[in-house]
């Protein structure tokens, strides 16, 4: 199956609007007049995110498109994670660890510190490190965890 560039950006777009919007807005941010991001006043280049919602939400360019690179850098490394045997099996894997190291610039544009879903300590370069998303009961989540604490929480089950 072939997919078209643009459905990809739009479950992207949808993913944004849906799960990286901060559930507490200020006001101006929940009355769609400023960026949901960082509340700068909304111009002519603003991004609507989720047109279809009763509250109208949007996002300035830059901090969208932080987050847009955010987002696709996970989801790239998140890919080749799960199709690649030496990350797989938790052997250094430097396509793996340079996609990583990619996402982790991303990251730190959009103010967030990657740390391990499982024992909330930072991520240091020289650990491995994998990508995880899980699927709460309110939101859908994907964030990063040591495959040494994998492998630790797989093996108390």
């Amino acid at each position: 199956m072939t997919v078209q560039i643009p459905a990809v950006l739009y479950d992207v777009h949808e993913c944004l609007s849906w799960y990286e919007v901060p559930r507490r807005l200020p006001a101006t941010a929940a009355a769609g007049e400023a960026c949901v991001w960082c509340t700068r006043p909304a111009d002519a280049t603003a991004v609507e995110l989720a047109p279809s919602a009763a509250l109208r939400r949007l996002a300035c360019q830059r901090c969208y498109s932080a987050r847009l690179a955010w987002y696709l850098t996970w989801a790239d490394w998140h890919t080749h994670y799960t199709v690649c045997t030496a990350c797989r099996q938790r052997q250094t894997c430097y396509v793996g660890h340079g996609r990583r190291l990619l996402h982790e610039r991303t990251a730190q544009a959009i103010g967030k510190k990657p740390e391990c879903v499982v024992c909330p300590a930072p991520l240091l370069p020289t650990e491995l490190v994998g990508p995880v998303k899980w699927e709460g009961t309110t939101r859908h989540s994907i964030g990063y965890a040591h495959l040494r604490c994998l492998t630790g929480r797989a093996s108390t089950r």
